[in-house]
């Protein structure tokens, strides 16, 4: 044990949940057994990278530019793969290649400016050896000038605060294999990915509530936040909250104040838990009997289609083209189009409605690392050359956690564009004038390929009791 400072090591209550709610023994079962599995697949990395031991830095806090304000701090995502301190700076997990357990250094010297520094659930912390320290000196006295000046220490962190040598910084072979691990998620990370969504669940339930009221868009979004216990600064990415028109902006941010007279809404909101997120988004349509409301319907079977449809082995081409034809049979059904499913298709019109691809993994980050890797080495994936736009994906892997996401929009600019086209008579332009102040549709799940190739979609599970709230009312 370092130098301890007058703050201790202490249990504390912080964050949009108390830690109680989380101290059941299957979850401190599961977080145990998720650490060993990482120890000893990450010190298999250490051995295939050269590096004897590795450090992973949680952070520090940044400052506005020429400015005294801190932005709020968020904990990089391979220190949260580890723990879920992702609003504790200064901290670091070390472990070398013969590691029994990893170290959890901790920062304690005293702070009179910021709330007391959060700790680890009850029941976690026996997982490491904590040690307490006061300034980085220490931690350089703890694993060895010599060993950090060698280079057989690698450092992940976004600031070289120990000076390793540049080799040993961030080193890519390194961070290949740790991303490419990523992919197939732990037993404990699923269980995180699970509880966001049914965290997620009631906060989407009462947005939908308070946008049936009228009420404006960062109306919508804080009845959101009140709901979860959240504010801004928790959750896993900015709520996006279109009233509207504002349905067809994909990253919908800056929220109105003013309310307008509501005919669509779409909100994609998660939560994060214990350093892991929920993405899902939701359509409705506020009068429950109109076209746009059909088209929501229709548009959330084929999302479940689509669910259905993956498996182990199953490739990123084949999903979506499956994806594209999906689509091309709402705008059909719709009379949105004046050809065929197949001519849509084979003409690419379809792909006027759809700018974005299916789905992304999920995880500490919310579009998560390791999908674009063939192999641990870090060969890429090939890029389709029918679809080059698409992610580079393999596979689908057993354990992977990933997203359905189809989405169709009436977005002006790019239906003005191709209006002026040559295929511009494949889309019948009134019917279309109709749908654009409805804005557009996006529906999304998050999905466990299980290895047994089950598929467990924790969304609609979450989503069980509150049903009327789960597409239209």
């Amino acid at each position: 044990m370092l130098d301890v400072s007058p703050q201790k090591y202490e249990k504390q209550t912080l964050g949009y949940t108390t830690f109680s709610a989380v101290e059941s023994t299957q979850e401190v079962a599961l977080y145990h057994k998720h650490i060993a599995e990482k120890l000893s697949g990450f010190q298999k990395i250490l051995n295939d990278s050269g590096y004897d031991e590795l450090l992973i830095a949680s952070g520090d806090y940044k400052m506005h530019f020429q400015d005294d304000l801190f932005y709020p701090f968020k904990a990089n995502p391979y220190f949260r793969e580890w723990t879920p301190l992702n609003k504790r700076t200064g901290s670091y997990i070390h472990f070398t290649k013969n590691s029994v357990k990893p170290r959890l250094f901790l920062l304690c010297a005293e702070d009179i400016w910021h709330t007391a520094r959060q700790c680890l659930p009850e029941g976690f912390d026996a997982a490491f050896d904590i040690v307490e320290y006061l300034e980085l000196d220490n931690i350089r006295s703890a694993l060895t000038d010599q060993n950090l000046s060698s280079g057989a220490i690698a450092m992940i962190s976004e600031v070289n605060t120990l000076n390793v040598p540049t080799a040993s910084f961030n080193p890519q072979a390194l961070l290949n294999r740790i991303d490419y691990q990523r992919c197939a998620k732990t037993a404990y990370e699923q269980h995180c990915v699970r509880q966001a969504n049914r965290l997620a669940a009631p906060a989407h339930a009462s947005a939908y509530q308070t946008f049936m009221t009228g009420a404006s868009e960062q109306e919508i979004c804080a009845a959101y936040y009140r709901a979860s216990h959240t504010t801004e600064s928790d959750m896993p990415y900015s709520v996006i909250a279109g009233v509207n028109e504002h349905a067809a902006v994909l990253h919908h941010y800056n929220l109105d104040k003013q309310a307008v007279t509501p005919r669509s809404f779409l909100i994609d909101a998660g939560i994060d838990y214990n350093g892991y997120a929920s993405d899902i988004t939701r359509t409705y349509a506020y009068d429950s009997q109109c076209a746009f409301a059909d088209m929501i319907r229709l548009m959330d079977q084929k999302q479940l289609e689509l669910v259905a449809a993956g498996g182990l082995g199953k490739g990123p081409v084949e999903i979506h083209e499956l994806y594209r034809q999906k689509m091309a049979e709402v705008l059909v059904a719709f009379n949105l189009l004046t050809v065929s499913v197949e001519q849509a298709l084979e003409s690419k019109v379809v792909d006027l409605f759809m700018p974005h691809g299916l789905g992304h993994h999920l995880g500490s980050n919310v579009h998560d690392k390791g999908g674009q890797f063939a192999n641990a080495q870090g060969d890429l994936n090939d890029l389709s050359e029918k679809y080059p736009a698409l992610r580079r994906a393999g596979p689908m892997r057993a354990n992977q956690i990933y997203t359905v996401e189809p989405g169709l929009y009436f977005i002006p600019t790019r239906l003005q564009a191709y209006s002026k086209g040559e295929l511009s008579g494949h889309v019948q332009w009134s019917e279309v004038e109709k749908m654009i102040p409805y804005g557009g549709i996006r529906i999304e799940d998050n999905i466990i390929l299980h290895a047994d190739g089950r598929l467990e979609n924790m969304t609609r599970d979450a989503f069980a009791n509150y049903a009327e709230y789960s597409v239209v009312s």
